[in-house]
């Protein structure tokens, strides 16, 4: 993805995007970030905005290793307890 605007920093939760005059990356999320889902019946995906396989309800942790999908809104982790290596919008979790 390629952006011609003047650099700029946003904060994603608890992971840094970094959106320059070039490119954009999400830095690397040291260890792991655990984060909580914070609304019922949130779909998560084997891709950003892919395959639909199954729901996760508020309260679950959910740990994540990088960010990812159209403009970085992903989550890529694992649930607690459920479902490893999949994909979350970052717009649906949060601080536990």
């Amino acid at each position: 993805m390629k952006f011609t605007a003047l650099a700029a920093v946003f904060a994603v939760s608890a992971t840094l995007i970094t959106v320059g005059a070039s490119t954009a990356s999400a830095a690397p999320v040291s260890a792991q970030s655990v984060v909580c889902v914070q609304e019922n019946n949130v779909i998560y995906r084997k891709t950003p905005e892919g395959t639909p396989l199954g729901q996760v309800h508020r309260g679950r942790r959910f740990d994540v290793f990088e960010s990812g999908g159209p403009d970085l809104t992903w989550a890529h982790g694992n649930i607690s307890g459920g479902a490893s290596g999949v994909w979350i919008y970052w717009g649906l979790l949060g601080n536990c």
